[in-house]
């Protein structure tokens, strides 16, 4: 197993840990353990295309460990009422949207090929970063308000891209 994966591993696994912190407010650690898995997110992408080990685990495990991230944040921000639901509704529908659309092409085409769009890359940064300064809850409300309407606005545009870029596929095929 390469150094990358284990580092996306390592990244899953503290994700329950992170849960455990934050449900029980146990500050700062969740905002230690989710600022050690956005940094390592970056870090085992460097490490697997700088020593040349991309492989099929890695290229699943990564956007699944910024999935389940992503997820369980934002779902526990709005439980303890740090967020409104609707923005974890957002989220996880595109999320979803995202998935039902793969499976779609997936059982039409038989295509298994994933790319990442640019702007759903650019939308995981900004949840990542927007997530991270609310758990650091030392901004304005104002302005984290702000950059939670740019990461709500930002996260919808990329749902609409997945579709266009997916019904493309599906009528190219058809």
């Amino acid at each position: 197993m390469t150094l990358a994966n284990r580092i996306t591993i390592l990244r899953i696994l503290l994700i329950p840990v992170f849960i455990i912190m934050l449900l029980e407010g146990r500050y700062p650690w969740p905002v230690l353990i989710f600022s050690f898995t956005i940094i390592t997110d970056a870090l085992d992408g460097f490490i697997a295309r700088w020593r040349k080990q991309t492989t099929p685990l890695g290229a699943f495990l990564d956007p699944m460990a910024d999935k389940l991230l992503m997820f369980s944040s934002y779902l526990l921000c709005s439980y303890l009422k740090i967020i409104p639901v609707w923005v974890f509704v957002v989220i996880l529908s595109r999320d979803l949207l995202v998935v039902l659309g793969w499976a779609i092409i997936y059982f039409i085409t038989g295509s298994k090929e994933v790319k990442p769009r640019p702007l759903g890359k650019l939308t995981t940064i900004l949840q990542m970063f927007t997530m991270w300064v609310i758990l650091l809850g030392v901004l304005p409300h104002a302005l984290v308000e702000a950059i939670l309407y740019l990461t709500i606005l930002l996260t919808s545009l990329s749902g609409f891209d997945y579709i266009y870029v997916g019904s493309r596929k599906l009528n190219h095929n058809a």
